[in-house]
């Protein structure tokens, strides 16, 4: 696992892009950004996503949809990017932590806090989704950014590989 100093840091715009990649554009343009291969394309046979591609050494998967479009950016909990959010850093957290900040940040800014069916914290007004993914035996967060069209259901939106294991490919 990646200390924090060792990371990266990526800035966030919310329901806009993160780390440089702006939701709603072409996946080829997210791959020259990132000046890196994938693992491995999945070709996705789910209702809405067309493709997830996994970028181990960033610690980085993204999901474009049938169009071919960036729609959402999952970041590891053990290698990816720190990414902060109204400046709490989201990555490789204490999902507790997060969960009880991200409900504090919602109910400050008139938002109501939400939920996904696995009981991740969810803020549809920010486009961020916090996942927990297993590092040994602990938990850790995995966030996932989100482009605005994909915000209101997220676990219908999401590619089936991201709900297995906390989306963890070693």
């Amino acid at each position: 696992m990646k200390k924090d100093e060792d990371r990266d840091e990526w800035a966030f715009e919310p329901l806009v892009g993160v780390g440089g990649l702006t939701f709603g554009s072409p996946l080829t343009e997210a791959r020259l950004h990132l000046g890196a291969v994938p693992r491995q394309p999945v070709g996705a046979a789910d209702w809405i996503v067309e493709t997830e591609e996994s970028f181990t050494e960033l610690g980085v998967t993204l999901y474009a949809d049938k169009t071919g479009r960036l729609m959402a950016v999952a970041v590891d909990a053990l290698r990816g990017p720190q990414v902060r959010v109204a400046g709490m850093p989201v990555t490789g957290r204490v999902p507790s932590v997060l969960d009880q900040w991200l409900c504090e940040y919602n109910q400050e800014h008139g938002f109501e806090p939400r939920y996904s069916p696995d009981g991740g914290p969810v803020s549809p007004e920010l486009g961020l989704f916090i996942r927990a993914q297993r590092a040994g035996d602990v938990l850790l967060t995995r966030p996932i950014f989100l482009a605005p069209q994909w915000t209101r259901d997220v676990w219908d939106c999401m590619h089936s590989s991201e709900w297995r294991l906390g989306g963890y490919r070693a």
